[in-house]
């Protein structure tokens, strides 16, 4: 069996961080997990703690006392748990569990059925599918990844869902250096498995559920911040 390990970047989470859907995702999966506080400055620390506390054999606390947002937390954190050597496979899901833990357990069995360098969650609306998004979060997203396609060629309908799993090899090469871009740093991700020739070996693995949480970070503010990233992503590749 393949060890699979999955980062939850934490980021003042107290009130929105789904204990239930942890023990869920322990008790039906076998993949480790790693609670990684990006310097929050609520309860995060010690929610995550006390978890981990009570199911320390596959839960573990990465603490940052310093708040760098989601690339930088993730970055460092592939990282450490590279430098560990003992897993296969290394992904992170958003902490609100906009995808559903069923949902990711969906992706870790398609996984272990198929020979694919990475995989990663994709919200296409697509019959029987609960895919629930703000109308201005998917205009957003619609615009850039359009974008982006002309840009970069990648071939990828949604290149900003916070759903991904990474093999070792593809991890190294994805995760070689910190990222230019906040927002926008799963695109830098994808162009540099696409230098490497590794992204053909990737599957878009269409969500059957997927839904905006309330308290999302995300707002109609960040569109200006998206098109300065754009223009740094345009101009430095």
């Amino acid at each position: 069996m393949q060890k699979i390990a999955i980062i939850f970047p934490c980021y003042n989470e107290e009130k929105r961080l789904k204990v239930d859907s942890l023990l869920y995702l322990l008790e039906h999966s076998d993949v480790a997990i790693f609670l990684a506080n990006d310097g929050s400055t609520d309860g995060t620390l010690k929610v995550i703690e006390k978890f981990s506390a009570s199911n320390k054999e596959r839960c573990s606390v990465v603490h940052y006392e310093k708040n760098e947002g989601k690339a930088n937390t993730i970055y460092k954190t592939v990282n450490h748990i590279l430098d560990k050597q003992k897993f296969d496979f290394i992904g992170y899901f958003d902490a609100d569990f906009s995808t559903p833990v069923t949902e990711m357990i969906r992706m870790f069995e398609e996984l272990h059925k198929n020979e694919t360098s990475f995989i990663f969650g994709s919200r296409v609306l697509l019959l029987n599918a609960e895919i629930k998004r703000k109308w201005y979060r998917h205009i957003i997203g619609r615009i850039v990844v359009t974008l982006i396609n002309l840009k970069f060629k990648l071939g990828i309908y949604d290149t900003q869902c916070g759903a991904k799993i990474f093999s070792k090899d593809a991890a190294v090469i994805a995760f070689s250096e910190s990222f230019h871009t906040s927002w926008l740093f799963d695109v830098e991700v994808f162009i540099r498995l696409r230098k490497s020739n590794f992204l053909p070996k990737g599957q878009e693995f269409p969500l059957k559920k997927w839904k905006d949480i309330e308290g999302s970070k995300l707002g109609m503010n960040t569109s200006f911040k998206i098109v300065k990233e754009l223009y740094l992503l345009f101009t430095e590749n």
